[in-house]
């Protein structure tokens, strides 16, 4: 599935509402969600246990879910602004990631 197509079905399960609402909805909810996989992953990198693989597998794709509602509040496409995304990181970071490149950032000054 591309992010696109994701990006269709995942408006088929958002509450109804303004572009304000949507934003508002998925600026929220982004943020409680990325509470609970940064619980998820504290839990085991801080108190030693185990790795929840299958809540770590849910909260990201409930991440998604909201960055699939706030694209749609500005009217974006998931798929371009994933492309977006690749093609300035692919600047930034011609070949791979180094510190180096990080710190220069050619997708801003070059």
């Amino acid at each position: 599935m591309d992010f696109s197509e994701y990006q269709r079905l995942a408006l088929k399960t958002k509450k109804p509402g303004t572009n304000e609402f949507d934003m508002t909805h998925s600026v929220m909810g982004l943020a409680g969600e990325v509470g609970e996989y940064t619980d998820c992953v504290k839990k085991h990198l801080i108190y030693g246990k185990d790795l929840d693989r299958a809540n770590a597998h849910e909260e990201l794709g409930d991440i998604l879910w909201f960055v699939a509602i706030a694209c749609n509040a500005f009217n974006f496409d998931m798929g371009a602004v994933a492309r977006l995304n690749i093609d300035k990181l692919s600047k930034r970071y011609p070949e791979k990631y180094s510190d180096e490149l990080a710190s220069t950032r050619l997708d801003k000054n070059g």
